[in-house]
């Protein structure tokens, strides 16, 4: 789906406060509809792509354990865990920067403006993979050591290159992103890579099952990032026709320091966050041996399914906010975030019922009853998820409208509650004690988050809490697609 070059119009606004006096013309009806179609849309398509991705990484999951004994699986999972933070780390938010600079450097002139924050972006990546690969490649065995897995200190060239790879692709994306490339984006943020996957470990499967070593693993995993990242560079191309599409004056792009600025706050962010997501794994691989690992490591996997379902509004709904917050209509902002989170959480309440009826057979059955204690666990992380699909993206709403700061503060804190919790409670009760901490964390952020958004900005993104507002909501969605069919 390219840039239409159509009017961002999208009348999300809150059921509790009617604006009658401002009763749209029939054509600008038209171009909210449009509008709000074309993000129901991506939204639509990137869920199907993430339902799918999420179906084949779990056959992968399925097969990986058949390929594998526990400890290899443990470290396979450990050096996924790793390539994460050090992708995030050579990122340096690089990606949500594009997010909030490149919708507003398309429209008249944008040729030259996208051209120039381009050259910019992918200048800053390449420093940094200059300035963070060398210390790290060095520094990596006795880091390995450290944290008690030993066996990765040998996989330097592993988890460089998958970095590397992972760091440009999610920046390509974001990109892509910013001009609505979805179609293009959507297939490439999962279903591709773990469709290699999956078939990478299903040609070890019929060779020597329950034998590979991890590092036969961790190729099949670098393959699967090559061959995206290439995919990813093709499609770049592709964003040319958007640059100009907007109708509206483009905003020349900030400097090489503001970039910077924003992006550093932006990537300490992330690096918190990462901290939060995969300290998990790294601090009960200190307390308890590799089996636990493996078991919270399926409890995590399964976690996906719920967890992608934010995700489903999150791919479509930050660049709309730049756009949004920097034309002055926070009005619509609120509207759009609230009505995205209450889509969001409906969806997840669903979720986390079938985990709750279905989740203990479905492990048994996919993985084995030494698997099962993963159910428990699974559904005090699922609690958390439901949490943070609930509150909305507020942490987005700050982002695009420039308080990264206030964010980056916020999220460090959930790192440090979340890591305090988890070398208290890990060593006694394991699994679920990471999952209790997990569950505490995203809940006491998530609150913080909302109430930040609501005094920064004058925004509240918390989903709607009346039945009549749920209607609403499931109302607009039924509007578009009918309007999608007529047209």
């Amino acid at each position: 789906m390219s840039a239409s070059g159509e009017t961002l119009t999208i009348p999300l606004t809150p059921p509790e406060a009617p604006r009658p006096e401002m009763e749209p013309a029939r054509g600008d009806a038209v171009v909210g509809h449009q509008a709000r179609a074309r993000l129901l849309r991506g939204g639509a398509l990137f869920g199907v792509s993430q339902l799918v991705g999420m179906a084949l990484g779990f056959g992968s999951g399925m097969v990986l354990v058949r390929v594998a004994e526990k400890p290899a699986v443990a470290s396979y999972m450990l050096l996924q865990q790793a390539v994460m933070a050090l992708g995030m780390a050579l990122q340096l938010g690089l990606g949500p920067a594009a997010l909030r600079f490149a919708p507003i450097s398309r429209g008249k002139g944008g040729e030259h403006a996208t051209a120039v924050l381009r050259r910019r972006l992918f200048g800053l990546q390449v420093f940094l993979w200059g300035v963070v690969v060398p210390p790290l490649a060095m520094a990596w065995p006795a880091i390995a050591r450290k944290l008690d897995a030993p066996e990765l200190g040998k996989a330097t060239g592993f988890l460089l290159a998958a970095g590397v790879l992972s760091s440009f692709g999610s920046l390509v994306d974001s990109y892509l992103r910013s001009f609505r490339l979805y179609t293009l984006s959507a297939p490439l943020t999962h279903l591709i890579p773990r469709g290699l996957i999956l078939g990478g470990f299903i040609l070890l499967l019929y060779t020597a099952p329950a034998q590979e070593p991890w590092e036969m693993l961790a190729a099949v995993y670098i393959g699967a990032l090559l061959t995206t990242s290439i995919l990813y560079a093709v499609a770049l191309l592709a964003t040319t026709p958007g640059e100009s599409s907007e109708p509206r004056e483009a905003c020349h792009p900030p400097g090489y320091r503001e970039i910077l600025g924003t992006s550093t706050a932006m990537g300490l962010r992330s690096a918190a966050s990462v901290i939060f997501v995969s300290s998990s794994l790294w601090i009960l691989s200190w307390a308890r041996p590799h089996e636990d690992v493996a078991v919270y490591g399926v409890a995590a996997t399964l976690l996906q399914l719920m967890a992608a379902i934010p995700s489903i509004a999150n791919f479509v709904v930050p660049q709309e906010f730049a756009l949004l917050y920097a034309d002055g209509r926070k009005t619509e902002m609120e509207g759009l975030a609230r009505t995205a989170a209450t889509l969001v959480a409906m969806l997840s309440g669903l979720c986390l019922l079938g985990l709750l009826l279905l989740g203990r057979p479905m492990i048994q059955l996919a993985y084995g009853h030494s698997y099962v204690g993963a159910w428990g666990i699974l559904l005090v992380l699922a609690v958390g998820s439901f949490w943070d699909s609930a509150s909305g993206g507020a942490g987005f709403a700050l982002q695009m409208a420039g308080h990264h700061v206030r964010l980056l503060v916020l999220t460090l804190g959930g790192a440090a509650l979340n890591a305090i919790l988890s070398f208290l409670l890990a060593p006694r009760w394991g699994g679920y004690g990471i999952a209790v901490a997990t569950t505490v964390t995203l809940i006491v952020i998530n609150l913080a988050l909302v109430r930040s958004a609501r005094t920064l900005l004058g925004v509240r993104t918390f989903v709607y809490t009346r039945p009549a507002q749920w209607k609403r909501a499931l109302t607009l969605v039924r509007e578009s697609a009918l309007f999608r069919k007529v047209k």
